[in-house]
């Protein structure tokens, strides 16, 4: 889920503008007045034109909420990038679940979804939580209860061959990258211990004394001393950032975000 993605889509559609931009067929359409808008992370085209169908169908055109879940399934349709919707990324065994969030900001109602499985409507599923739970948060088997019984199919199953083929990959390659820090092994599968951080930051700082001659003193009078060693540099893209996060403004002005 991208995270930081909806504060900045959220900003964006404060800012006061003349008109509104829509991807229509292979080009730009300019629409007159400043709603509806749609805004999306990355270059979904298919998923931005379904949120704008919605959002501009009609006198009145559709609703901001119901917009957001428009885009956002169509991006789980189409696997946006290998990672959104059934069929994506995998977890550590090798199972594909889903997550979702949306907000409806004329009523500020919140609705979401983690590690839900055998259902393959994560945005439909996070919009019934905003409209018939008092939760904000339903996680994994609770979720898909939840959402079964609210009528969206299921027991289904999320994974496909792409996936299960990125799970043996990876598997093949000592289970790197991961999301572990401060464990045992590190460079390696589970099952995983955590470590000892203060014997390894005197491991570390012993090494680089012994070898840099007191050169990188200063070094460790930062105040992230375990940084070096529980952290790597990654190169941030669409590939491993957030999926989709998607922000809509419909024709009475009311905001709705979902990802």
């Amino acid at each position: 889920m991208g995270r930081s993605s909806v504060s900045l889509l959220v900003g964006l559609l404060v800012l006061r503008f003349n008109r509104c931009l829509a991807v229509d067929g292979g080009g730009v359409a300019e629409v007159g007045g400043a709603f509806p808008l749609v805004v999306s992370t990355w270059p979904f085209r298919e998923a931005v034109r379904a949120a704008w169908d919605v959002v501009s169908a009609g006198d009145g055109g559709g609703s901001a909420v119901d917009a957001v879940v428009a885009g956002c399934s169509a991006c789980e349709v189409l696997r946006c990038d290998g990672t959104v919707g059934p069929g994506g990324s995998p977890d550590e065994n090798g199972e594909t679940t889903l997550d979702a969030l949306i907000m409806n900001g004329a009523t500020m109602e919140i609705g979401a979804v983690a590690a839900m499985r055998y259902v393959k409507d994560g945005i439909k599923a996070a919009k019934l939580v905003m409209e018939h739970s008092l939760h904000t948060l339903l996680v994994g088997e609770k979720a898909t209860d939840f959402a079964i019984s609210m009528g969206l199919p299921g027991p289904i199953n999320l994974s496909s061959p792409e996936s299960l083929e990125k799970w043996a990959n990876w598997r093949q390659n000592h289970c790197q990258p991961n999301f572990w820090k401060n464990v045992a092994p590190a460079d390696g599968c589970g099952p995983y211990r955590p470590i000892n951080l203060a014997q390894a930051l005197d491991s570390v700082k012993h090494e680089v004394e012994e070898n840099q001659r007191g050169v990188c003193q200063e070094w460790f009078q930062s105040d992230s001393l375990l940084e070096p060693i529980n952290s790597h540099l990654k190169f941030i893209d669409r590939h491993n950032h957030d999926t989709i996060s998607m922000a809509v403004i419909d024709k009475m002005g009311h905001i709705a975000i979902g990802t």
